[in-house]
């Protein structure tokens, strides 16, 4: 395992700490706002893909959000936002195996924030606010970073994007194991009669299986050419 690596765990490891203590997960509220920004683009964009209209986004001071829209499948759309965000995270990770493919995602993951800031509108402040930061830093990360860093960064925020949106499947797995407070895997309930417990885990299962593929994927070795 080179140092790059290490370095790449060790910071996730520091996370999941900051996470796990209340008072230190203000340390990385921004990552859980940008998480939860992409959770509810996952839900609008299947939305659209499905005969629906998305419309609006918001995302909450304490990292939650939610998507308004009308149409669409509710079943596709439901489902969505857990896996969609595991999935764009994981792509982080391999992109970040290669200088090239790393500045090319960071600025679309920017474009693409920028476009959903103008096309959905967001009533909370701190979801208009935080979508605002991230868009600058996106490109920024792309623009300035070289390299290494720049194959760092851009793993380090996919892996921070699986955790997150594994630790918000913990956490769902919490609620809908002890209350019937409204969530997607509630819904998916409602629809299936499949028990929401059994979404909650499917959910974190497969986050914890794609983020080991993508990482032993992209530590393999880069052919020279290729980098």
């Amino acid at each position: 395992m080179t140092k790059s690596q290490k370095l790449l765990l060790l910071a996730s490891v520091i996370s999941i700490a900051l996470w796990a203590i209340p008072v230190a997960r203000y340390a990385i509220l921004p990552l859980n706002y940008l998480n939860t920004h992409f959770h509810e683009l996952a839900h609008a964009i299947m939305t659209i893909l499905t005969g629906g209209t998305p419309q609006e986004i918001k995302v909450f001071a304490d990292g939650s959000g939610v998507t308004h829209s009308l149409g669409g499948s509710i079943f596709l759309v439901a489902s969505a936002g857990y896996p969609g965000t595991a999935i764009l995270g994981s792509l982080l990770i391999l992109a970040g195996r290669k200088t090239e493919s790393a500045q090319r995602i960071l600025k679309l993951l920017s474009i693409i924030l920028a476009l959903s800031l103008i096309l959905l509108i967001r009533g909370d402040i701190v979801g208009l606010i935080s979508a605002i930061l991230w868009i600058p830093t996106l490109w920024i990360a792309a623009v300035k970073l070289k390299d290494d860093n720049l194959q760092f960064a851009t793993q380090f925020l996919g892996v921070q994007m699986c955790l997150t949106a594994f630790q918000s499947l913990i956490s769902l797995v919490s609620i809908t194991a002890t209350s019937d407070f409204a969530t997607d895997a509630q819904t998916l309930q409602d629809i299936t009669w499949i028990p929401s417990l059994i979404w909650s885990v499917g959910w974190t299962l497969f986050s914890l299986i794609i983020v080991i593929f993508s990482l032993k994927n992209a530590w393999s070795p880069v052919p020279i050419k290729d980098r």
